[in-house]
């Protein structure tokens, strides 16, 4: 297992020639809609600069090459990978980044991971049910490397965000400047699988045609009940159902948990932002 970068010739290689490639997609819709938006702001300002007539001249050909450009941006499997495998090996990319500042030009954003460095890869699926009987599905990809690779890379896996505890926490990756990719959940490496193409199943049905050598294992399947926290308008919650907050907030229902919080305990959000952030840094201390 090593670090290297996302524009490194190895690394574009095998984005190129992956059996197993998983990318974000953009639908083509969202894509025109940007383009669109764009495009109304780009005549709305040369109207006011130079005249309405030019604007619209102008603003034709201009929303024709945005949605070109934005089209190629957002379905591009060159820029827009988040995981790779063929020849027994698998490229994970850690963050895209959002800025070019000087810190980022010589980090590394891939992790290579060598089928020997891998003891088992697994989907996990979480139903969470916030309020009611429907349930809200999680689906993660869960990277889990050998005790001994681990145990050499602990420093590198401690650089990793962190969802529940584990080897360490670090906030490096998480600053506005980057997408971070992968959580850091006890030495396992979690990919919440949204947004990317093809599917999970899939995606993993490759893997095991292109990397015969990494082991797939059963999915782990769970759910996560919080109907009966929001009974009652008192804030003495026990402790399983504090764990279950945090944990709901960790799959990403964060912005659902306060807003359940200021419904049905009538706080205010401010309170309910405080109260979520307490039980996770308690949770996150006993872990």
């Amino acid at each position: 297992m090593k670090l290297v970068r996302s524009d490194s010739p190895e690394v574009a290689t095998i984005v190129a020639s992956a059996g197993a490639l998983a990318c974000v997609v953009w639908s083509a819709l969202t894509l025109a809609c940007i383009a669109c938006v764009l495009s109304l702001l780009i005549a709305l300002a040369l109207s006011l600069i130079v005249s309405t007539r030019t604007a619209v001249w102008l603003d034709i050909p201009v929303f024709l090459v945005l949605n070109v450009f934005l089209l190629w941006r957002g379905r591009s499997a060159r820029l827009n990978w988040v995981i790779a495998g063929g020849a027994d090996r698998m490229y994970v990319r850690l963050f895209a980044r959002r800025g070019w500042g000087k810190g980022d030009l010589n980090e590394p954003d891939v992790l290579m991971l060598e089928a020997s460095d891998i003891a088992s890869i697994s989907a996990r699926t979480v139903e969470v049910f916030l309020y009611g009987p429907k349930p809200k599905i999680v689906e993660s990809l869960v990277i889990k490397p050998t005790q001994t690779v681990a145990e050499s890379y602990s420093n590198d896996i401690r650089s990793l965000p962190c969802s529940v505890g584990g080897l360490g926490c670090s906030t490096m990756l998480l600053d506005s400047g980057k997408q971070v990719y992968v959580d850091n959940e006890k030495g396992r490496l979690i990919m919440k699988w949204k947004w990317y193409s093809p599917i999970l199943p899939v995606f993993l049905q490759q893997l095991e045609r292109e990397c015969p050598s990494i082991v797939i294992v059963p999915e782990e399947r769970s759910e996560l009940d919080l109907n009966e926290i929001w009974n009652g308008t008192s804030m003495n919650l026990d402790v399983q159902q504090r764990q279950k907050l945090v944990q709901a907030v960790r799959l990403g229902f964060d912005c659902d948990c306060a807003w359940l919080l200021r419904v049905y305990k009538g706080i205010s959000p401010q309170k309910a932002d405080a109260y979520l952030a307490e039980i996770e840094q308690e949770e996150a201390g006993r872990g």
